[in-house]
């Protein structure tokens, strides 16, 4: 949401796992894609593209891909997969991740929850690689690589903004370590 100087709130931003049964709208979706092409890659190589998963039930698809921390895709009622093309970027892990956080961020800014799922290093429950699971499930092409997904849906539970307590000022330094 945009507080009242029409600025990015990011401290509201939070990730949520629990969302109401109420559809995403597909002008919604499109403006999240629309910010996730233009979204910054190293040599501009612009090798991400995503898989949209339009609906509660497709969303659904990818329920048991990891053996823990997906619960939260049993209310999802959209979502975007970031994937990657291998061959036209070496930096695909990092372009991947803005992608990613460039949809949660306008997801935030237009009323939606989200919540990044970790694809890439992560097992199913019979321990089966996550990612190479999901390429299967969606068809995804060799040379490609899949990040995460961005599960969407309108927030059923609300949590506390963070506040300067959150705030770690220590964990920054400057000029060397």
């Amino acid at each position: 949401m945009l507080n009242g100087d029409d600025n990015m709130d990011f401290m509201s931003r939070r990730s949520i796992r629990k969302y109401k049964n109420m559809p995403v709208e597909k002008e919604i979706i499109d403006e999240l894609l629309k910010v996730a092409i233009i979204a910054p890659t190293g040599h501009n190589a612009r090798a991400c593209e995503f898989i949209v998963f339009e609906n509660e039930k497709e969303v659904k698809k990818l329920i048991g891909i990891k053996k823990a921390g997906a619960n939260f895709l049993e209310t999802a009622q959209a979502g975007i997969a970031v994937v990657v093309n291998c061959d036209k970027a070496g930096t695909w892990i990092e372009d991947g991740s803005v992608a990613a956080y460039t949809i949660q961020l306008k997801a935030h800014e237009m009323g939606l929850g989200s919540c990044w799922l970790q694809l890439r290093d992560r097992f199913s429950p019979n321990d089966e690689p996550s990612d190479e699971l999901f390429a299967k499930i969606v068809e995804l092409p060799e040379n490609y690589r899949v990040l995460c997904f961005i599960a969407l849906g309108y927030a059923d539970e609300e949590k506390a903004e963070y506040t300067d307590k959150d705030i770690n000022l220590s964990k920054v330094h400057y000029n060397s370590f």
